[in-house]
């Protein structure tokens, strides 16, 4: 919440205030008609929210008269406490449009999440993205310990267990994914890309999809409890397409055996991978359960 008088400030324009305050830090740029689409406002309305808004963090934007947008300032500091969850379901799906919290009457509880980015990390990686600019980083990979590197961040991917921005990496030359929490300090790099090479569209895996095929373990005891639990009739199969860059992260976060002959235990994991040697041609498996480097062909 604002810091200065904030209790003074009716619910409606905390809202807009939290707004020009989450787009500034997440994309690095705000505009009078983001709020005005957003929110169906006058833009005199927007005017008088960007001007409160500037009274009480005045050295977190600068306005930018030839494009009349208002820019993240170098010394920016949040106006708002951000909570993690929230704020990656805000990236991914967005802000509900004319949707109010109802009071919850029936007890839900959910599993934690054990991994979660630093906040400023994810910022400065999805102001990257939206700016289609590189980024110097200090990754911790697990095969090669603590490094400096250039990346051309273009999306952010979550496989279900943590968080990852897919990216060109410079060093290797290559599209690679790097694990947010892995980062430990990222910087705007004083470049431009190579659209030629580096941006979204020359990254095949990320814009080529395959058809996985998954069906109950052939080897289960019972596959009708199988069939249940996600909805299948006798004989059905589940048919995802899906990216091949993220087909991986995917069968690993639904425990789907990705065993030639589905040779693993059907009480550890209720679905199998069909034909996976076909996949294993159009996407990396290395991380799916079951696979093995043998099986590639």
């Amino acid at each position: 919440m604002p810091q200065l008088s904030a209790h003074e400030t009716p619910p409606n324009q905390r809202e807009r205030l939290w707004q020009i305050d989450f787009l500034a830090r997440f994309r690095g740029q705000v505009t009078r008609q983001d709020l005005v689409s957003r929110f169906a406002i006058a833009p005199s309305n927007a005017t008088r929210d960007f001007s409160l808004y500037r009274q009480l963090a005045p050295n977190n934007l600068d306005y930018d008269h030839s494009e009349k947008v208002y820019r993240r300032a170098q010394r920016f500091q949040p106006l708002f406490s951000y909570d993690r969850e929230h704020t990656l379901q805000a990236l991914t799906l967005g802000q509900g449009v004319g949707l109010e919290a109802c009071q919850q009457t029936i007890l839900v509880d959910t599993t934690p999440t054990l991994s979660q980015p630093d906040l400023d990390i994810l910022a400065t990686v999805s102001r990257a993205i939206y700016a289609r600019k590189p980024l110097t980083v200090s990754y911790v990979s697990i095969n090669s310990g603590e490094s400096t590197r250039q990346i051309v961040p273009h999306s952010l991917v979550s496989t279900g267990l943590r968080w990852h921005t897919r990216a060109y990496c410079r060093t290797h030359n290559a599209f690679r994914d790097f694990v947010l929490t892995r980062i430990t300090s990222a910087e705007d790099t004083k470049s431009a890309i190579d659209a030629a090479v580096e941006s979204v569209e020359h990254d095949e895996q990320w814009n080529r999809n395959v058809v996985l095929e998954l069906i109950p373990h052939p080897r289960a005891a019972h596959s009708r409890p199988i069939e249940l639990d996600y909805g299948l009739t006798p004989g059905q199969s589940i048919k995802l397409s899906v990216r091949a860059a993220t087909a991986g992260y995917l069968l690993r976060h639904w425990g789907v055996d990705c065993s030639e002959q589905a040779e693993l235990s059907p009480q550890v994991y209720q679905l199998a991978l069909r034909d996976p040697l076909t996949i294993a041609a159009q996407a990396n498996l290395s991380i799916a359960p079951g696979f093995s480097k043998e099986i590639e062909s």
